[in-house]
């Protein structure tokens, strides 16, 4: 006789930490879950590539002392032993900060997510697009799926996670229940993209972590991190160096080649150190980010939009706040894991209710046999 899954079931949408956080907490929980993600890999801002013989995230990423949530998830997933703490020179006045990386960059927290996900048996699908979110009559989502093949497929679940960003969720969930003035309301939460260059050049340039620049014409990028200089040369045959500047997508540079881009940054910064060469560049890459950082938090809590549906994006961790928001890994581990707590309490309220009516009708068998 075949045996029937009567877990609870979520598909989670995006494999960025926000995601896999979420799929760890809820496979855990007994709830059968789906991730899908866009791209080939996870990881989502935290996204790696191989480089000598270490992973380094496409994007300059670092722990502090104060990301309480993400230390503590860490630390369940036992990988707290890979992370060193090193003194960072930072410019400003803040000019001395303790900061923290891992031992083979943030890959090991990513690929500890999915393996955690995999062994509770779930899944991770990867190169799939979400095409659409639908309600079915009987109260479950359906999420369209398309693969790069395009091959389409659906997902049907109790509960759906959204971890990307509010204007890409509207654009898949026009058919959901949604009132009016939450969708207005996440439609007009605006957003900044960002360019992100590294390079990987034979020297040292400069012993300051951080550098804060004054965009203009002729400086394309507003940061400076100098990632070795904090956290040593390591495998990476050489220092890397990030060069990272916000844009809109109007911009003409969001249109332009890598090469181009990349040409642009370098420039820029071989103004600021002189003896720097072309030939000194190892390698590089250029990632670009199109919903890099909400401009502002939202008036209204829209994490929970309709029934059995969450909305997990940095950019609602908080509401009501004239603070600018920050995309940090700690603002969006703190929301992933309140969220699952809130399914969770659902599906015991839901238990509770159930036993309760189970309870009531067994009584009233009992004394209608009397």
């Amino acid at each position: 006789m075949e045996e029937t899954d009567n877990r609870k079931s979520v598909c989670i949408i995006g494999a960025g930490l926000a995601g896999l956080t979420c799929g760890m907490r809820l496979s855990r929980a007994g709830f059968k879950v789906t991730v899908v993600e866009e791209l080939a890999s996870p990881g989502g801002l935290l996204a790696y590539t191989r480089i000598g013989r270490e992973y380094l995230e496409l994007t300059p990423h670092h722990l502090r002392k104060s990301d309480k949530s993400l230390l503590a998830l860490i630390k369940e997933m036992g990988v707290e032993d890979k992370v060193s703490w090193f003194d960072s020179t930072w410019q400003g006045r803040a000019s001395h900060r303790k900061v923290g990386y891992f031992d083979g960059g943030f890959s090991c927290l990513i690929s500890s997510l999915a393996q955690e996900i995999t062994d509770h048996g779930g899944r991770i699908c990867f190169s799939t697009t979400v095409a659409e979110i639908s309600r079915l009559g009987s109260g479950e989502y359906r999420t369209a799926c398309i693969l790069t093949n395009s091959t389409r497929f659906v997902i049907d679940s109790t509960y759906v996670i959204f971890t990307g960003s509010c204007r890409t969720f509207i654009n898949v969930s026009h058919g959901l229940p949604i009132a009016m003035d939450d969708r207005d309301t996440m439609m007009n939460v605006t957003y900044s993209a960002k360019i992100s260059a590294f390079m990987v050049v034979k020297h040292e340039n400069s012993q300051m972590f951080y550098q804060q620049m004054t965009p203009g014409p002729d400086t394309p990028f507003d940061r400076i991190i100098n990632h070795t200089s904090c956290f040593g040369q390591r495998g990476y045959g050489g220092s890397v160096v990030y060069l990272v500047g916000s844009c809109q997508v109007t911009d003409p540079i969001w249109i332009e080649s890598d090469a181009e881009i990349m040409l642009k940054f370098f420039t820029a910064y071989k103004k600021l150190y002189r003896s720097i060469r072309k030939s000194d560049i190892k390698s590089w890459r250029v990632t670009k980010i199109r919903y890099a950082q909400s401009e502002h938090y939202p008036e209204i809590d829209l994490t929970n939009p309709c029934e059995n549906l969450y909305v997990c994006s940095a950019g609602l961790a908080k509401i009501n706040s004239s603070e600018t928001p920050e995309n940090r890994m700690e603002l969006t581990v703190s929301l992933a894991s309140r969220i699952c707590s809130m399914i969770n309490a659902k599906e015991d309220q839901n238990a509770a209710e159930a036993n309760a009516v189970t309870e009531v009708t067994s009584l009233t068998r009992e004394l209608a046999a009397d």
